[in-house]
């Protein structure tokens, strides 16, 4: 795969990581009135989220390329702690699935180890949501 062709899918990925961030602070903030265990699980993993977003622009700049910073329209999900949570678990089932779909096809090592992290990352998150929804009473 070439170099511009690894920078698009990376800039794909930095876009989902970006809407994670931008929904979970959000939605932390939100809930902690309502529900303070999911408005800190959330906040907590928006952390993890701008963590993965800097490596993917690092490796993006290392590649020649410009990290961007757009995202979709943004879907918070509700306004629930419930529904909060029931959001964030489609946000990191996307983010995993999209990570396994481009770890598939690039073939530069570097960039597939560090995405092969952060899908290890991703899919602790959804584990996490996914308890934090049952105790809600999805």
């Amino acid at each position: 795969m070439d170099r511009e062709k690894i920078i698009e899918l990376l800039n794909q990925d930095l876009s989902g990581e970006i809407e994670a961030i931008l929904v979970y602070m959000r939605n932390a903030t939100v809930a902690l009135p309502e529900n303070c265990e999911a408005g800190h699980e959330m906040e907590e993993i928006a952390f993890d989220e701008m963590r993965h977003a800097e490596w993917l622009s690092d490796l993006i700049v290392k590649l020649g390329g410009k990290p961007s910073m757009t995202h979709r329209e943004l879907d918070f999900g509700g306004s629930s702690a419930k529904d909060f949570v029931r959001r964030v678990v489609e946000l990191e089932r996307e983010a995993i699935a999209m990570y396994k779909e481009h770890i598939a096809a690039i073939d530069n090592e570097e960039v597939r180890e560090k995405l092969q992290h952060i899908l290890r990352e991703e899919e602790w998150h959804l584990a996490e949501f996914e308890e934090l929804l049952e105790e809600l009473g999805s």
